[in-house]
């Protein structure tokens, strides 16, 4: 069986542990959480706009850019961040390599989420070292375990020697 916007069959397309979410999920959304919290301070207008930058960013990532073309998604049913059924909602399949400002709105949302709220928590040692640990759990979950095993041929972050690239 396969689906028709991606070539590959169901049993092929591997889903994502519960330990894989986890992990994903908790770091990311308690080191927004924690960043937010760091900027309160100094401004709720700012907390608040960063959690509106990580939602607008991360909304495009997923609606335009690399979740747009997962078969995770849209074969298999599983996502890292979020349930797939919400991200079936809003998101519809794309095919074909990233346009450079599909690219470009990836990295924005992912260095933007990191590097925002750094500033802020420089002056509590302790937030500051807990946003950093838990970015580097997701940093580290992904790049060092989820991306050897992906199956989203064009994100630039797949490191799976098994999988077919994109012609480019």
């Amino acid at each position: 069986m396969t689906d028709s916007k991606f070539d590959a069959p169901c049993g092929t397309i591997r889903t994502f542990s519960l330990g894989e979410k986890m992990l994903i999920r908790l770091s990311f959304y308690l080191s927004v959480l924690v960043g937010g919290y760091g900027m309160w301070p100094a401004s709720p207008w700012l907390a608040l706009g960063y959690a509106m930058f990580v939602g607008v960013s991360y909304t495009l990532l997923m609606r335009f850019s690399v979740c747009a073309r997962c078969p995770h998604v849209f074969v298999a049913g599983d996502c890292l961040f979020v349930p797939a059924p919400l991200v079936k909602l809003f998101v519809e399949p794309r095919q074909g390599r990233l346009k450079g400002w599909e690219g470009g709105a990836a990295m924005v949302a992912v260095v933007g989420t990191i590097a925002i709220p750094v500033y802020w928590l420089v002056a509590d040692p302790v937030l500051l070292i807990a946003f950093l640990a838990l970015t580097f759990g997701y940093l580290v979950g992904l790049v060092g375990h989820i991306c050897k095993k992906c199956q989203v041929e064009v994100c630039p972050l797949n490191r799976n020697a098994d999988i077919v690239r994109a012609p480019r």
